[in-house]
Parts: structure tokens; sequence; C-alpha cells
């Protein structure tokens, strides 16, 4: 009985890890086709001469957008994860995204402040390594692009427009769903 156990055991850890493997492939899959789109758009000139994204990188815009782009309604992959974790980041997460929305509204109201930057970053990598944690990668990698958005800003990479924060707005909805 220990040893049919022990069996069942590692063939579903060698389930678990084929199923990352295989979500870590489709996920570089989709950020190389989002970079490509990027530097295609990036050729493209806007209407009135610029780059339509210019305040946002290509890259870092495309990812998220691609990231975004994904059916809210699908279900997520559930398989081989823990119940009780994925329980316990939702709590938390459900916390650190009401908080997020404080900050949110700050960063609408002064988009050159720094602290709600700084705050949402940090929120992003809590929620971002939690999901992770959990096994809920598709809102894991939604975080890591978001996160890789403030980055660029804090870093003064590009500047938060219009559309950088309407970005973030429609992926902190698609996190509270």
């Amino acid at each position: 009985r220990l040893e049919a156990e022990r069996l069942e055991a590692e063939r579903l850890e060698a389930e678990r890890l084929e199923a990352e493997r295989l979500e870590s492939e489709r996920v570089d899959a989709e950020r190389a086709e989002a970079e490509r789109l990027a530097a295609e758009a990036a050729e493209v000139p806007g209407e009135d001469g610029a780059d339509a994204d210019a305040a946002v990188e290509p890259a870092v815009a495309a990812i998220l957008a691609d990231a975004l782009a994904e059916d809210p309604d699908a279900p997520l992959d559930m398989v081989g994860v823990d119940a009780e974790l994925v329980d316990i980041f939702i709590e938390e997460a459900g916390d650190l995204l009401d908080h997020s929305d404080g900050l949110l509204a700050q960063l609408r109201q002064s988009p050159d402040a720094r602290e709600p930057l700084i705050g949402l970053q940090r929120d992003l990598h809590t929620i971002k390594g939690g999901a992770r944690m959990a096994g809920v990668f598709a809102i894991g990698e939604l975080g890591h692009a978001m996160e890789t958005l403030l980055e660029a800003v804090v870093e003064q990479r590009c500047e938060l427009d219009r559309t950088g924060i309407g970005l973030l707005e429609r992926g902190f909805d698609r996190l509270h769903g």
C-alpha cells in the first residue's frame, strides 16, 4: 500500500511538473509574439506621425495587452493546484487588491507621484509571488506584466500616460475578477 501511494505521489508530481513546463513554454511563446507585435507596431507611426504608445515602452505595453487579451471568463487551469493554498492566496490577494485600488486612485490624481507607483509595485510583486506559489500561473503572469510596466515607469524608461493607466486599470479589474 505504501509503495502504491509513493508511486501515485511520484506520478502526480511528474504531472504537475509537466503542466508547469507546458505553461512556461506557452507564456514564453506568447511573450515572444507580443514582442514581435510590439516591434511591428513601433515601425508603424500613428496618425500624427508619432508612435501611438510612445509614452509606454512598446514591448511592455504589448506584454500587458497580451496578458489582458486572454478570455477573462475562461476557467483557470487548476490541475495539480492545492485548494488550501488557493484559498489563502485569494484572501491575501483580496486585501492587496483593495489596497491597490486606493493607490491607483492616487496615481490617477497625480500620475507623477512616486509613492503610489512603488506601493503598486510592492502589491503586485506579492500577488505575483502568491499566485505562483498557489500554482495559479495566469494570475502570476498578469501580475508580472503589470509590475514590469510600473518598473519601467519608476526607472524612467517611459512615462505613465492615459494609455498606461488604462492598461493598469484593466489589469486590476482582471485581477479582481
